[in-house]
């Protein structure tokens, strides 16, 4: 899988340390306030001696050459090029809270104002290391003409965190061979994307890309991402009419055989118009490579039941704008069997399969829009479909659509695996929402705004990672740089050569515990991954091959009357924000033993969410099998280490909705969790935790609102700490 690897940031160059010498995998990485909590987790921890903090001056930073200082990063080695931490204006020494040999946490003074804050930490040998809280964290970029890609004049996305400060003014500097050029942000939808314009007379190359949120000075600069300047796509403009090879588009004549004339006419690539008129058709049509379909205000194509599996396919790079579709029994609308790079703008879909609902579940997984590959760009469009929503390895743009389930089937629903997706601003009502079940590697999502009116079939998910499996759990037999020998007696399922390409290979317990890193090529006893761990796994650590989805961001979406909105399974790097949410299931961050996998929840964040009117009530006639208060809810299950770093952070609950963090029987199953600035009203009790013994790891409950909590006296009083 072609993909560039630029994240943000860590600490600063540790190509060779000394022996126990503390070595960090991850921090919090979400906007952070003065009083609020920091998570460090790596190896040796224990070592820390002192945690200073102070914050960075806010420096002008205009026509400066960037420089930055390297976050840490549980997939990845630290950079090379990073700079060193520069102090703050006044470092202030902090407590360290809840310090074991993997992780400690800190709390930024509460004097402190608003900023990018130095993170030092000095270990017992005098060795210095350190990172900064609240820099800009450039994650992956999109426009028209590409993922991590533009042309000049292109409008271009950028996703990430910590890109938007109150008060603060982002700037983009473009870097290549030597010349620097700076870029305006023209809009920030949030803090976790932006929009700029690239200039018309950039040249082409590749281009390092930095990020300044305003906040911090000359080195709060993001870590650069490599973005490639390419030429603008272009379409053949030759245009061919319907009306020239025989359509009336009368509402009576059959113009089948008059679009396909058309269709072959313009097989090298061109325009096929379809002027206003109601045209009756009775067969599916191939869209050539290079072919748009144009319609016009008053154009109708109305298709009388037809035989064909979809009604328009094609490979790759075609298009249908302008136009509406009337589709009688149809089971497939649209469909691409090639590369991507299929473009649906200004459409509406009315699908009405009458009482062919059996017809229909007995190929469901084959009907709707189904469209797959780069290059995916869906733009105000109405679709009313009996089938699936299915988005398969896309990137690119889904943007003000509204997607509308008819007919009676209780088996389609939306299935999106996105590689370097935007979807934002549409209306979402169908049987259900599953992201990312396939081995191949879900990343770099950016899901804005969506509004989910209700959903009453089957679980009623809202979102669900859809969930995945697993090819290999137990023990390392040896480690040879970024090559891994498996132990003879682990436990594999359906475990073939190269099988798992694309998946994870996750540390999730002992040394090196809460590292992961992707899967080039195996054998059946031998991983070869992208890059070696900062901290190698040893013969006692366990490890575990599975799905990666990462950097799946959910912002400021709502959903009503429906299910779950989960991180179920597999999640590295993921966020829901600001989202609300009424009368549903609520949140749930999993990591658990799920379909022969032992699936990582890491590091993700449930921030600045409301959820209200608690109240959940069942759909007695479906597979509801969720009964209960809304709430958010962290689970780790199935073996030690599922759940790490959880952050659940600003949230306002009310109505009966309350928090819950809910470990399996095994030790550790949650750790390092961070429970913060929550806001509980109406519930019998705002936070509940179960579990026995030591269950759960240094779990943090801090500066809350909750009136009571529940939590389970046979839990062993070190595995949390409330403040």
């Amino acid at each position: 899988m072609q993909r560039l690897f630029f994240l943000a940031t860590i600490i600063f160059s540790l190509p060779v340390f000394a022996q126990h010498t503390p070595q960090l995998f991850q921090v919090t990485t979400a906007a952070t306030a003065p009083g609020q909590t920091v998570l460090i987790r790596g190896e040796y921890m224990d070592q820390v001696a002192k945690i200073e903090v102070g914050r960075l001056a806010d420096e002008r930073v205009d026509n400066t050459t960037p420089s930055y200082v390297s976050l840490p990063a549980a997939d990845h080695l630290p950079d090379p090029k990073s700079s060193k931490i520069s102090a703050g204006e006044r470092m202030m020494a902090v407590d360290k809270i809840q310090q074991n040999e993997q992780s400690v946490k800190v709390i930024i003074p509460a004097a402190f104002q608003q900023g990018v804050y130095c993170v030092r930490m000095t270990d017992n040998k005098g060795s210095v290391s350190g990172f900064y809280v609240n820099v800009p964290i450039v994650n992956w970029v999109i426009s028209d003409d590409g993922y991590n890609a533009a042309a000049a004049g292109d409008v271009l996305r950028i996703q990430g965190k910590n890109l938007f400060r109150k008060g603060g003014k982002g700037q983009v500097m473009l870097i290549n061979a030597g010349k620097t050029i700076p870029v305006k942000v023209d809009s920030v939808y949030d803090d976790y994307s932006v929009k700029v314009s690239i200039p018309t007379t950039i040249q082409q190359g590749k281009y390092q890309l930095f990020y300044h949120n305003g906040s911090g000075g000359k080195t709060a600069w993001s870590a650069p991402l490599s973005i490639n300047i390419v030429n603008k796509e272009l379409w053949k403009t030759q245009v061919y009419n319907v009306k020239t090879y025989g359509a009336k588009g009368d509402g009576s004549q059959d113009d089948t055989e008059a679009f396909k004339r058309t269709l072959s006419a313009a097989g090298d690539g061109g325009i096929v118009n379809i002027p206003a008129g109601n045209y009756v058709l009775s067969d599916g049509f191939n869209i050539p490579t290079g072919v748009m379909i144009k319609g016009q205000k008053g154009t109708v194509l109305n298709f009388k039941p037809v035989s064909a599996q979809t009604l328009f396919s094609g490979s790759d790079h075609f298009g249908i704008t302008d136009l509406s579709i009337q589709a009688g029994r149809a089971l497939g609308i649209i469909m691409n069997s090639g590369n991507g790079h299929v473009i649906l703008e200004r459409l509406t879909v009315l699908q009405d399969i009458g009482n062919a609902v059996s017809e229909l579940d007995s190929k469901w997984n084959k009907t709707g829009i189904q469209l797959k590959g780069p290059g995916i760009r869906l733009r105000d469009c109405v679709f009313k479909s009996a089938g699936m929503f299915s988005f398969i390895g896309v990137s690119g743009f889904i943007q003000r659509c509204r997607f509308e389930k008819t007919g009676g089937s209780l088996k389609t629903y939306m299935k999106i695996h996105p590689q370097g997706l935007i979807f934002e601003d549409c209306h979402k009502q169908t049987n259900g929402y599953g992201y990312g079940a396939t081995v191949n590697e879900s990343y770099d999502l950016y899901e804005a705004r969506n509004i989910t009116p209700f959903n009453y079939i089957n679980d009623r998910e809202v979102m669900t990672l859809d969930g995945g499996s697993g090819g290999y759990f137990g023990k390392v037999g040896s480690v040879s740089g970024n090559s891994i020998t498996l132990a003879a007696d682990g436990k594999t399922f359906q475990w073939a050569a190269n099988k798992w390409i694309g998946g994870g290979l996750f540390i999730i317990d002992g040394k090196g515990a809460g590292q992961f890193r992707r899967i080039v090529k195996h054998t059946m006893d031998r991983i070869e991954l992208d890059e070696p761990f900062l901290v190698p796994p040893d013969t006692g650590s366990e490890i575990s091959i599975t799905t990666i989805r990462d950097h799946l961001y959910f912002v400021n979406n709502s959903a009503t009357d429906a299910g779950a909105y989960q991180f179920y399974g597999s999640a590295q790097n993921c966020v829901i924000a600001g989202l609300k949410m009424q009368r549903s299931a609520g949140i749930v961050g999993k990591g658990s033993y799920l379909n022969y996998g032992r699936q990582p929840n890491w590091y993700i964040d449930i921030v600045n969410c409301e959820l209200s009117d608690g109240t959940y009530t069942p759909q007695l006639d479906q597979k509801d099998r969720f009964r209960g208060e809304q709430q958010i809810n962290i689970i780790g299950s199935g073996y030690t280490g599922l759940n790490i770093g959880s952050l659940v952070r600003g949230n306002v609950l009310s109505g009966k909705s309350y928090i819950r963090v809910s470990p399996g029987g095994e030790i550790n199953d949650v750790q390092d969790a961070i429970i913060e600035g929550n806001k509980v009203s109406g519930a019998k009790n705002g936070l509940a935790i179960y579990g026995v013994g030591r269950v759960i790891s240094n779990l943090f409950i801090h500066d809350n609102q909750f009136g009571t909590m529940d939590i389970h006296k046979a839990l062993k009083a070190e595995a949390y700490q409330v403040r």
